[in-house]
């Protein structure tokens, strides 16, 4: 049996809004409780009384609780609802919340009847308890406002707000394994109540960051960086090497094929040069080769001290999948650990085909990825996101770029092509499907797109930007001569596209002739705000 005394603290920081109303209010329908002892009988007509007379206030309270001690330790009134409720009462009125929430727990028990009445309290005294938390809290009390925001809690334990609080408080004072333990509470309980979907994108983001910085900071992880910076250090140098080396070989076959031969001082330093680079380059490969096998092992070190960001960073995403920072965080981490089937398969997990995010959040999800060291999974929520945003040039121009880096050939081949369709008088898109199709192993495709993309084109086009103005959109671009001779006029037809990349409207732009090696700035605008990208051909 709880009787507690007040605590001072209590008392000091609490307002008294819940205990100032001016009219004592009794026990509402259903909660049809009577006092059911003589002694009670008294215990309504005193709180009547410290309502309506304030200058006898504390004594009729006090004498509210010794009758109701009384009755509790004399009269066995342990089994009598109204007891608990007047007792549950007498807390509210000196701002108790701990005795009001255990008083009132055991009238509920006895009294199911009474949960909106007791909640109608419940609720009034969580407002003045949880305003005095926060109010704590700004004042840099931490330990007296975590003992008013758990006090909060208790009263209405469905109620996330107080853990929130108590999550960013401690946060913020560093004492980040008790900010992760009430910020996850808090995320969890208020899971599906899109009133809190900010709050709980910042609770989650939050502990993803903490374990983040943790993850970034355990010694296992620094030396995977350092490793990976030698490695891609050496890499670096072994494709400068090669260069210089292939060039070598290649100058000294061509002598060869033509019969000269280099006079002996010169015969000299070029195999003294050719040498010590063919040194090099074997001393950087075998370097290669054992910061391969180390960066394995280190990789696999980092493994626990990056599972619980990895678990953090998955949490984000699959409550926000739009969240930019968390696709990042957790695509970087999955590449520090090398666990690249894993990232693929969470990946896959958290944007699956039936992910309700539209197209350009996907896009951007997969960009991150890519960029974050995972193109092989990046390219494939790319590729998600440019079903629903078949528009985006320069989703497909990056899908291209990350197929490309995974020798997807197929892949590459697909994107280019969607590139040239939008974009079809860029000289870089051009080569870049020339480029796809030699990966894919079709040399004749490869070669007809490079010498279009060299000497087929009548103009080149470049679209610099479009972008929202005054009721419409506006695209700017330059056309340009780059061979030696004048050209003749061109027409072009530029569509723009709403969501689903079909055209909702047609602008006419005309080249005019233009002089060797000239340019040509152009410009085409359409009404509306459904506009979401464009294309054009050639008339």
């Amino acid at each position: 049996m709880r009787l507690a005394i007040l605590r001072p603290l209590a008392l000091a920081l609490l307002p008294v809004s819940v205990a100032a109303q001016t009219e004592w209010v009794g026990p509402q329908p259903p909660c049809d409780i009577k006092p059911g002892h003589f002694r009670l009988n008294s215990v309504p007509v005193n709180f009547k009384a410290a309502h309506e007379k304030p200058t006898q206030r504390e004594r009729m309270l006090a004498q509210t609780l010794d009758v109701l001690t009384r009755a509790f330790t004399q009269d066995k009134q342990d089994q009598n609802p109204a007891a608990w409720y007047y007792l549950g009462r007498y807390y509210v009125e000196v701002a108790d919340a701990a005795g009001a929430d255990s008083a009132f727990d055991r009238a509920l028990a006895l009294a199911p009847q009474c949960t909106a009445d007791i909640d109608g309290y419940r609720r009034a005294l969580w407002a003045d308890v949880y305003a005095a938390g926060q109010r704590t809290r700004q004042e840099g009390k931490t330990d007296s406002a975590a003992m008013l925001l758990h006090a909060a809690h208790a009263l209405l334990p469905s109620d996330p707000r107080p853990l929130y609080a108590l999550g960013a408080m401690f946060a913020v004072r560093e004492r980040v394994d008790s900010a992760t333990a009430y910020l996850r509470r808090a995320a969890e309980q208020s899971a599906g109540d899109t009133a809190y979907d900010e709050p709980r994108r910042d609770a989650l983001g939050q502990v993803a960051r903490i374990h983040y910085r943790r993850a970034q900071a355990a010694p296992a992880v620094q030396s995977w960086v350092r490793t990976r910076f030698s490695r891609d250090s050496i890499d670096r140098q072994i494709g400068a090497d090669s260069t210089v080396v292939a060039r070598i070989h290649a100058s000294s076959a061509g002598r060869r094929a033509r019969g000269a031969r280099l006079a002996p001082v010169d015969q000299q330093a070029f195999t003294r040069d050719s040498t010590a680079r063919a040194q090099a380059l074997a001393t950087n490969r075998a370097a290669r080769e054992a910061l391969a096998i180390r960066a394995a092992s280190d990789s696999a070190a980092t493994w626990p001290a990056l599972e619980p960001a990895i678990a953090a960073s998955r949490d984000l995403l699959t409550a926000f999948p739009d969240d930019g920072d968390g696709i990042s965080a957790l695509a970087l981490l999955y590449a520090q650990s090398g666990r690249i089937g894993e990232a693929g398969t969470a990946l896959e997990a958290i944007y699956p085909p039936t992910s309700r995010l539209d197209g350009p959040s996907l896009i951007d999800a997969g960009r991150r990825a890519i960029r974050a060291g995972l193109p092989g999974a990046g390219a494939a929520v790319l590729a998600r996101g440019l079903e629903r945003a078949p528009w985006d040039r320069d989703g497909w121009n990056d899908l291209a770029a990350a197929w490309r880096s995974q020798r997807n050939g197929a892949g590459m081949v697909q994107a280019a092509r969607r590139v040239v369709q939008i974009d079809p008088l860029n000289r870089g898109a051009l080569r870049q499907l020339g480029t796809a199709f030699e990966l894919a192993g079709q040399a004749d495709s490869s070669a007809r797109y490079q010498v279009v993309a060299d000497t087929g084109l009548p103009v080149e086009v470049t679209v610099s930007s479009f972008v929202p103005g005054d009721g419409g959109y506006t695209l700017t671009g330059i056309a340009a001569n780059s061979t030696q001779t004048p050209s003749t006029p061109v027409g072009l037809t530029f569509e723009f596209l709403d969501g689903s990349g079909a055209a909702i409207a047609s602008v006419p732009v005309d080249i005019p002739a233009m002089p060797a090696q000239g340019t040509h700035q152009f410009e085409a605008r359409v009404a509306g705000t459904t506009a979401r990208g464009w294309r054009y051909r050639l008339n």
